[in-house]
């Protein structure tokens, strides 16, 4: 069966640098408000998809409920092994920093296309102890490990949202959106799903020491 190659990234000179290095330079540079409708279409597709945004990683999660059986290597701008972690559990089925030299993206491909899949140790480690999270739901990012990390720490939502530039009623309204995406109803239960998840450590609820006034 022939297979079918879109990348999807900002800028259409990365994605035909990419299909070089592959050695597919045949193939087609999607455009992203297209890539839903091309990957429904039946021929065995694989999906090059840069996350950086928000809106990448939503994608992301469309890509895999449209088609389970689809591959999406995911390109990542922050190449952290959360990040990795994040991708692979949202529906990619292999990972690569977008800085990654041309070998190490065929190496990649070459076994995606074979159904095996490169990560590093660290990732595989990590996805060991992280379970996946419920249909429809999403890890947090970046930022929202952060904010989760803070709150182990003791930090009220008050202090949190003058830290992050937000008004304490959109902090409230942010966490909440966090907490229903992770499948918690509250501050605590949150806390203790991002530490079953591996999300934090026991050393994230270390709490630190407030200067007496």
């Amino acid at each position: 069966m022939s297979m079918q190659i879109a990348v999807s990234d900002p800028l259409p000179i990365f994605g035909r640098g990419l299909l070089a290095a592959i050695g597919q330079t045949g193939h087609e540079l999607v455009a992203r408000e297209n890539l839903l409708a091309w990957v429904r279409q039946e021929q065995r597709r694989v999906v090059f998809l840069t996350l950086d945004s928000p809106d990448d990683w939503s994608l992301l999660a469309e890509l895999h409920q449209a088609r389970t059986d689809l591959l999406v290597i995911a390109i990542l701008v922050d190449a952290s092994v959360h990040s990795h972690v994040r991708a692979i559990l949202t529906g990619a089925v292999a990972a690569v920093p977008r800085d990654a030299p041309p070998e190490s993206l065929r190496q990649v491909f070459e076994a995606v296309v074979e159904r095996k899949s490169l990560l590093p140790v660290d990732v595989i480690r990590a996805l060991a102890t992280a379970r996946a999270l419920p249909e429809g739901r999403d890890a947090p990012s970046p930022r929202e490990l952060d904010w989760l990390r803070q709150l182990a720490q003791g930090i009220t939502v008050t202090q949190l949202a003058d830290r992050s530039g937000f008004s304490e009623r959109a902090m409230y309204r942010l966490l909440k959106d966090l907490y229903a995406r992770i499948g918690a109803s509250d501050r605590t239960e949150a806390l203790l799903r991002a530490y079953d998840h591996g999300w934090l450590s026991i050393g994230d609820f270390t709490h630190r020491r407030r200067r007496r006034t």
